[in-house]
């Protein structure tokens, strides 16, 4: 008989060879500059604990967005026993979840380049895995499993065998899918099938988090099918702005015969709008087969966009490990809050090899950026988290993205006159405005490394 274990979120620790001792700086403004570090034991095997590192702003773990977890890995195995099957299912679990990450980071010419990967060689580069839920019989065992990868062990792997991948997560997307049919263009009819194709498409793994709209009243309020061919983007805005994505992306599909072969084709084409993508198109033709179906192509071609969302991401924002670069930015500051955060920020930027406080004062902080490929890169990095990275008359400038722009204070001029704002670290009225940052680099906080 079946029976399911109560839903309960259990973490499975993976053996590490010896006691770690994980360390993590945490700094004040005005030089003080304090030390912390947390030890962590792994026990092989250990079961119903979690593991979790010390770090120093509190909450931190639960704010990254780690693009080496992979969840809702479903297993489903029977053996002799039911203890065996939770093996062979658990081994199982630990190939999908190995693959699905191959294919949210790596783009899939660089993964035709991998060697045939077996188990043992997958093992080592898991961190945890967690059971989501499961359930079992006396030979069967069904189960849901989050695993979590060892992000610079995974990347060693990859660099070895010569494969580049990609990390950085993409801001939402909205998807306008516009159908034209019969001289008419269709967004929120009912039928649209180029709309519904969208809709079967189950939800990406990848790092481009595509959204669809619902199509409900506020939606045909904030633009129509011809606006979105049309690419009216005070309309983008609105509807955007609602669905808190930071782009728009247009694909139009039309029914048609190539003039060439006589074959019927659906041509799509396709346009962002906003974002770091902003007016980049594409035009492709998917040709139908003799016992193709309209729904089939239409429904083939919205797969294989989808596709191409995904690996024109992971191409552009390629990790060039031999192309190393540094820049120094200046940070205008009005309160510790923000540098805080900025530092937060700074520390899940993939591009960014390490960075380095060089100056601060009571309005701003000077960083050097030591980072991976060229600044345009780096700057698609800096945007999907609200960052603007941009070229000043001395150094760069780094702002939120939410922040008016300023004129920037001269370099020479030391900054001067009361703080409006939050006193950093409660200096003295004596203290100096600027005071150098000790000679130290700040590695970014990564705890799966």
């Amino acid at each position: 008989m079946t029976h399911i274990i109560p839903p309960v979120m259990r973490r499975i620790a993976i053996a590490e060879p010896k006691m770690n001792a994980v360390c993590r700086i945490s700094w004040r403004i005005f030089g003080q500059f304090l030390g912390q570090c947390a030890g962590r034991t792994f026990a092989r095997g250990a079961v119903g604990f979690s593991v979790a590192a010390m770090t120093a702003i509190p909450g931190a773990h639960a704010q990254v967005e780690n693009v080496y977890t992979v969840a809702g890995v479903a297993v489903d195995r029977t053996a002799e026993t039911a203890s065996i099957a939770r093996e062979q299912a658990i081994a199982a679990g630990h190939r999908q979840a190995f693959d699905r990450l191959l294919a949210r980071i790596v783009p899939a010419v660089q993964r035709a380049r991998l060697p045939a990967v077996v188990q043992r060689d997958i093992v080592p580069l898991v961190l945890s895995f967690e059971i989501e839920e499961e359930k079992r019989s006396s030979v069967r065992y069904l189960g849901k499993l989050t695993f979590r990868f060892r992000r610079m062990d995974v990347r060693g792997f990859l660099q070895a065998n010569g494969v580049g991948f990609a990390e950085t997560r993409s801001k939402p997307v909205l998807l306008l899918p516009v159908f034209e049919f019969a001289g008419a263009k269709l967004l929120w009819d009912d039928p649209n099938p180029w709309f519904a194709a969208w809709n079967d498409i189950p939800p990406s793994d990848g790092l481009v988090p595509v959204r669809l709209p619902v199509g409900d009243l506020a939606d045909v309020r904030d633009i129509s099918a011809e606006q979105a061919a049309a690419g009216v983007e005070e309309q983008f805005s609105l509807i955007a702005e609602r669905y808190g994505a930071s782009a728009v992306l247009v694909a139009q599909a039309s029914q048609g015969v190539d003039a060439a072969t006589g074959d019927r084709v659906l041509n799509v084409s396709t346009r962002y709008f906003g974002g770091t993508s902003a007016n980049r198109t594409s035009v492709r033709s998917f040709v139908y087969g003799e016992a193709d179906t309209d729904e089939a192509v239409i429904a083939r071609a919205a797969q294989e966009i989808a596709v191409q969302i995904e690996e024109d991401w992971k191409q552009e924002n390629l990790i060039r490990f031999d192309n190393l670069n540094s820049l120094v930015a200046d940070i205008a500051l009005s309160e510790l809050r923000q540098w805080v955060e900025m530092r937060e920020r700074l520390r899940k930027i993939a591009f960014i090899q390490h960075w380095q406080l060089v100056a601060v004062s009571r309005r701003k902080a000077s960083v050097r950026l030591t980072y991976y490929g060229d600044p345009e890169q780096l700057r698609i990095a800096l945007v999907q988290r609200d960052l603007v990275l941009e070229q000043g008359a001395v150094n760069w400038s780094l702002r939120e993205l939410r922040e008016t722009r300023s004129e920037p204070a001269p370099e020479s001029v030391p900054d001067s006159g009361p703080e409006s704002g939050q006193e950093f670290g409660g200096a003295p009225e004596s203290a100096p405005d600027t005071i150098p940052a000790v000679p130290a680099e700040i590695p970014p906080t990564d705890p799966a490394r």
